[in-house]
């Protein structure tokens, strides 16, 4: 060891370039005790991603929701316009096969004639549009009665082989998407026993 190198530290002379751990004093690491978290402060830490997971099912059950709520509204409105543009249709209907009666007999005159094509025409877009909307006509002239659909204003003494099938529809009843829009109003026949 030269003595350029040494410098006095304490009264000691150390070289400055030979100092290495073990010739370092040895301190030792303060004892801590990790602690475990107590429960309670555990559960006062708000978990961010639980909420925003809970946030997002939360949001997507509110979209399912409304778009159920409004495909229901528009149904729901479908079904009430509808309801109202039947008796005018059932009308027209009438008034068409009315008409068709006359026709077949030759006592159409022109005038009565240019009315029927202007009935049949709006006859024709109101079919249409019904169409469009899965509106139809339930055809229940001589079928048995149902109950589902039909409605009984009157029996009627019949035949045997006429038993339960609807003789006379009263009131026409429609379907709307295959559900019962408005029920046949159907006179039924019943046999007498005996």
């Amino acid at each position: 060891m030269s003595k350029k190198h040494q410098h006095k530290h304490g009264g000691a002379e150390t070289p400055a370039e030979e100092l290495d751990e073990k010739d370092l004093p040895e301190v030792s690491e303060p004892d801590i005790e990790v602690q475990p978290e107590d429960e309670s402060v555990q559960e006062k830490k708000p978990d961010y991603y639980e909420q925003l997971v809970r946030l997002s099912a939360d949001f997507d059950n509110y979209r399912k929701r409304t778009e159920r709520e409004k495909a229901s509204f528009l149904a729901y409105g479908k079904k009430q316009f509808a309801e109202k543009l039947l008796p005018a249709y059932e009308v027209l209907l009438r008034q068409r096969a009315e008409l068709a009666k006359e026709e077949d007999k030759g006592e159409c005159t022109a005038s009565l004639k240019a009315v029927k094509d202007g009935l049949n025409m709006v006859f024709a877009e109101l079919e249409k549009a019904f169409k469009a909307e899965g509106i139809e006509h339930m055809d229940v002239l001589d079928k048995p009665y149902d109950p589902a659909t039909q409605e009984v204003v009157a029996m009627i003494p019949s035949s045997e082989d006429q038993d339960g099938l609807v003789l006379q529809e009263v009131q026409m009843g429609f379907t709307m998407d295959g559900k019962v829009l408005r029920p046949a109003r159907v006179i039924v026949g019943q046999h007498a026993e005996g």
